[in-house]
């Protein structure tokens, strides 16, 4: 028995009924851009953020970028992000010219940002706050601040900050649809969120080269991430088996919380302040890449999230004698085990009971 993080096959089979309906719809239409499926959509994501605008792009990476040009991020501009995540949190930044400003993680994975008046100078134009293995950042740490709060909710979609959904936070918000986040797709898709109308109305032009259509001629600069219908369907597809798959996610979080809390392995915890939509999975390990490999040769295959101190590369360093302890313990120790919703009970057992056969004591005293 195999066991790969993310059965994609079995998540489409999950969908296609749902999705094969929304697709006759998109290609009895003559407009595979932002046609009727992409409103349908988009206005499905408002719903369930209580954002006012959405708008769909073709990946998270380029939510992002957008997110920061359609707030008027320019090179030099100095902009507070997290030293550890996936690297499209970084990329756009650099991309921009502007200069990512590092902050360290917490023992959650969470940025940190207790210290944040500190690292704010008259260069700071904004925070970048990224919650990472489906939870939240402490938000109440950046709006003590008088400064613009972009929220990467890629990876903390549907988890809650005191009550609220997490990407409703932010003059900005973005989400991610891929294989490996809460609502997956076959491939990758974004969002970009907001309530602000002159912020909506950037961002609907910048996602299409900066005009609304070629008569009316080009208003700003912008990048080609328009919709596509038939992206657009599979999200909607997914979006309806989201509740589905977050119970079935609760149940193994809880099997696995049962089942290692008297093994010794060291779970990651999420902090109080957030309700967890159980993205990832994360345990603490003596060396993940050795752990990774034992895992593979018995058939269940484990991530490495994440596996980078942005600071310690040199086109990204801003100082490479900051110290960052949780970053550096996280890229050591941290790595993820299979927790989608498409896993059998069986499989669930076999996880638990090869993990408590190589765990070793060295693991367990980290």
């Amino acid at each position: 028995m195999n066991i790969p993080f993310i059965n994609l096959p079995r998540m489409h089979n999950d969908v296609k009924k749902i999705l094969q309906n929304k697709l006759d719809v998109v290609y009895s239409n003559n407009n595979p851009f932002e046609g009727k499926v992409t409103k349908e959509t988009e206005e499905l994501i408002s719903k369930i953020t209580g954002r006012q605008y959405v708008f769909l792009t073709h990946s998270g990476t380029a939510s992002l970028q957008l997110m920061l040009m359609a707030n008027g991020i320019k090179p030099g501009d100095e902009v507070i992000c997290s030293n550890y995540s996936c690297p499209a949190t970084v990329m756009p930044i650099l991309v921009l010219g502007a200069k990512p400003i590092f902050v360290d993680i917490d023992q959650y994975g969470q940025q940190n940002l207790k210290n944040l008046a500190e690292i704010i100078t008259d260069k700071t134009k904004a925070i970048i706050a990224t919650g990472l293995y489906g939870d939240c950042v402490d938000y109440s740490q950046i709006q003590k601040n008088n400064i613009l709060f972009l929220n990467d909710s890629a990876q903390s979609f549907l988890a809650t900050y005191q009550g609220k959904e997490s990407s409703s936070f932010g003059k900005c918000s973005i989400l991610s649809f891929s294989s490996n986040k809460i609502c997956p797709v076959y491939g990758t898709y974004g969002a970009v969120l907001t309530d602000d109308k002159d912020t909506a109305y950037k961002l609907r032009l910048m996602r299409k080269n900066g005009y609304e259509h070629r008569d009316k001629g080009i208003e700003m600069y912008g990048i080609n991430s328009q919709p596509n219908e038939d992206r657009s369907a599979y999200v909607y597809a997914s979006l309806q088996k989201l509740n589905e798959w977050q119970i079935k996610r609760q149940d193994i979080t809880e099997k696995y919380d049962q089942e290692f809390a008297d093994a010794g392995v060291k779970i990651r915890q999420s902090p109080e302040y957030s309700s967890t939509n159980n993205h990832k999975y994360t345990i603490f390990v003596a060396d993940k890449i050795e752990f990774r490999n034992k895992m593979a040769e018995q058939g269940i295959e484990c991530q490495l999230h994440y596996t980078n101190n942005f600071n310690s590369i040199d086109f990204m360093t801003t100082g490479k004698e900051k110290q960052f302890f949780y970053t550096d313990y996280f890229v050591k120790h941290a790595i993820s085990i299979p927790n989608n919703p498409w896993l059998t009970k069986a499989e669930v057992k076999k996880i638990v009971e090869t993990i408590k056969n190589t765990i070793s004591k060295e693991d367990t005293n980290i």
